[in-house]
């Protein structure tokens, strides 16, 4: 992911989390549909699988996201997050 795209400079570890948080709602809102839509048992069973993996990669990168501010090193899929001075002034932008 990292040498896909980059990051804008505005996404701070606080707004990714809870953006992080809306995307799982999201995905689970996808589950359902596509529990409710999608006939074929295989088919709705590696859709599901593949969602379901989704919202736990999303739900691992939002618990680093919180913990990450104190270290001055926060990533989103491999790419480097810049932490705000007012969320640590010990960090520094770079």
């Amino acid at each position: 992911l990292p040498g896909l795209f980059d990051l804008p400079p505005w996404a701070d570890p606080a707004m990714l989390r809870d953006m992080s948080a809306v995307a799982i709602v999201v995905v689970a809102i996808g589950s359902l549909l596509a529990l409710r839509f999608i006939r074929r048992i295989i088919v709705r069973t590696v859709v599901l699988g593949l969602l379901v993996v989704l919202a736990l990669g999303l739900w691992d990168q939002r618990v680093q996201l919180g913990e990450c501010v104190e270290e001055c090193s926060c990533t989103l899929f491999g790419q480097a997050v810049q932490i705000p001075v007012d969320r640590n002034p010990r960090c520094q932008r770079a």
